[in-house]
């Protein structure tokens, strides 16, 4: 894949000229020497036997004979059979119709190489050209590895001809070779190239200023979709409009084969950060797909595909596209705000209710989600006496252009995401937050439900969020809860307190330093499963006066600790205290 660029400035070598185009231009009075004529398709010649040679001495030459006896070393006149003959029998190189020229250039050095670009049709009256054709040919050779489309040799200026190596060499490589004649100055070639060369440029910027007007017509009348049918049929190609969500807005001319293409390149460009584009040579047609929308954040993606390769012209239309779709997609700040407060609507709908209307589930189709999606509750959780930030939450959210929905509650925010977007959305809410010196607020994560039961996932990411503070963590999952998150429901804390309050009692009542020892030592036994060894260890005492406590904390709550039950009962009042 190699990236486009979408500049409306085109590269100096965008408007190639044809050699057709200069060889017919009859002021100059170029003659093209090599490939002298067209090749042949015939029938199979007769023996050449049967066209013997005419004596050297006749006077008369046939015109054709006269005139590639002015270009090669003199030789005998030849019937037209022969030359027929030799024709075939030479293979011809490329006609030079196919040849497109980006500049002709005047230069005298025998290696002109350094000082070309790749292209060119290279000018020259063979000033400091050896006379040996070993050397020619090693000249046209290094021509052709500079990428030199063709060579124009001035006569009388130094060779009444061109020289048969060059001649030779051009034959060999496939390179046009052109015949100047004295009178033509070499600056008017390059002036006729340039001319040529800003025609094409005007023709191709009439073409974009016109379709401009086109499009703007088509996007006011038709909206994005009036906007795509027109440069599909501007263009003859296939055409593609996603949004930021990566999900079809318009199409024109695309099957499901380029609809499949366009999803592949756009999300292998959405990984990347700031403006992206990219084209794709696929057989005898090219893709190309553009970032539409800003630095910071896209708002869509447009996708092209045109019959063989995109020029110059298609570029600019598809720039202009690009810039009416970017002005559609991009919304003002005022409608960003409505979006949020009709997003805000949206999921407080979801709240209030354990299983959501279908019809409110349908309104979320309006922020990227999907019906059969599974989804996320996200709460942000300031710490006590603050408020959760959300401007800081939602900006961070629009930038990653991930379907979301947010709303406050309370001093949180909550936010419900795609499932598959959870873990992108949560370090983008975790980083602005940190940007904005927020480090108060902890992040929990539900667990990933269907979207009708998103309610459900509010005490999940409650108590993830809990979890989180507890642990001195930033971000909570429902999936890796600690015990101090179930916990962190005050109900459920209230019933776990109650039950054990009356074997915890007498311990938690004492206020001496015994007491307070006995307390922690329990803590810890229980901790670390009621191993003897490790918890002694963690306490830094002996084994013996660990059991000795124990035995202490027996006798007041009336437990005991080798029983699995009354082990798990003593470890919840204690959190629960």
């Amino acid at each position: 894949m190699d990236t486009m660029s979408m500049s409306p400035t085109p590269p100096w070598d965008a408007y190639d000229v044809p050699l057709a185009w200069l060889l017919d231009q009859e002021e100059l009075a170029l003659r093209l020497v090599e490939p002298a004529l067209p090749p042949l398709v015939e029938a199979p010649l007769p023996p050449l036997v049967e066209a013997p040679l005419p004596p050297l001495a006749e006077p008369a030459l046939p015109p054709l004979v006269e005139r590639a006896q002015r270009v090669e070393t003199p030789s005998p006149p030849l019937p037209p059979l022969v030359e027929r003959a030799q024709r075939v029998e030479t293979p011809s190189p490329p006609h030079p119709t196919s040849v497109a020229i980006r500049w002709a250039h005047s230069i005298e050095i025998l290696d002109p190489t350094p000082f070309l670009r790749g292209g060119e049709l290279v000018l020259t009256t063979g000033l400091r050209m050896p006379r040996a054709r070993a050397e020619q040919a090693a000249y046209v050779d290094r021509l052709a590895a500079a990428g030199v489309v063709g060579l124009a040799f001035g006569v009388g200026v130094r060779f009444e001809t061109i020289p048969v190596g060059l001649r030779q060499a051009c034959r060999r490589v496939g390179m046009p070779l052109v015949e100047v004649p004295l009178p033509t100055p070499f600056v008017a070639i390059t002036q006729a190239v340039a001319a040529r060369q800003a025609e094409l440029q005007n023709a191709v910027t009439r073409r974009a200023f016109a379709f401009q007007q086109q499009m703007t017509r088509a996007a006011l009348e038709g909206g994005t979709a009036g906007l795509t049918a027109a440069l599909a049929r501007e263009l003859g190609a296939g055409v593609v409009v996603l949004d930021e969500f990566e999900t079809t807005v318009a199409v024109a001319g695309a099957d499901d084969v380029l609809m499949g293409r366009v999803a592949i390149e756009v999300e292998s460009l959405a990984a990347r950060p700031g403006p992206a584009s990219a084209t794709v040579v696929s057989g005898e047609s090219t893709l190309a797909v553009q970032r539409l929308g800003g630095l910071e954040r896209a708002s869509g993606w447009l996708a092209v595909e045109v019959p063989g390769a995109i020029s110059v012209g298609d570029r600019l239309l598809l720039n202009q596209a690009a810039s009416l779709l970017t002005l559609q997609r991009e919304r003002p700040r005022e409608l960003v705000d409505a979006r949020h407060r009709l997003g805000a609507t949206v999921l407080e709908l979801l709240l209030d209710t354990d299983v959501v209307a279908p019809a409110v589930v349908r309104h979320l189709g309006h922020f990227g989600f999907e019906p059969a999606d599974r989804v996320r509750m996200v709460l942000a959780a300031p710490g006590h006496g603050r408020t959760a930030p959300l401007d800081v939450v939602a900006h961070a959210l629009d930038a990653e252009s991930v379907a979301h929905v947010e709303a406050r509650s309370g001093d949180d925010v909550l936010v419900l995401v795609r499932d598959q977007d959870a873990h992108a959305s949560v370090e983008a809410v975790v980083d602005a937050l940190a940007r904005a010196s927020r480090h108060d607020v902890v992040v929990g994560v539900s667990g990933a439900l269907p979207t009708a039961r998103a309610a459900a996932g509010r005490s999940g990411a409650t108590h993830a969020a809990a979890s989180a503070r507890a642990s001195h963590e930033r971000v909570g999952w429902y999936g890796t809860l600690t015990l101090e998150a179930i916990l962190a429901d005050d109900a459920v804390r209230a019933r776990v307190a109650a039950l054990a309050e009356s074997p915890l009692a007498p311990l938690l009542e004492g206020s001496t330093e015994r007491d307070r020892v006995l307390v922690e030592s329990l803590e810890v036994f229980l901790r670390h499963n009621g191993s003897w060894e490790t918890a002694s260890r963690a306490l830094g005492v002996h084994r013996h006066t660990l059991r000795n406590r124990m035995a202490r904390v027996e006798e007041l709550t009336g437990a005991r600790l080798d029983v699995a039950e009354d082990r798990v009962a003593l470890l919840l009042g204690l959190l629960a205290r």
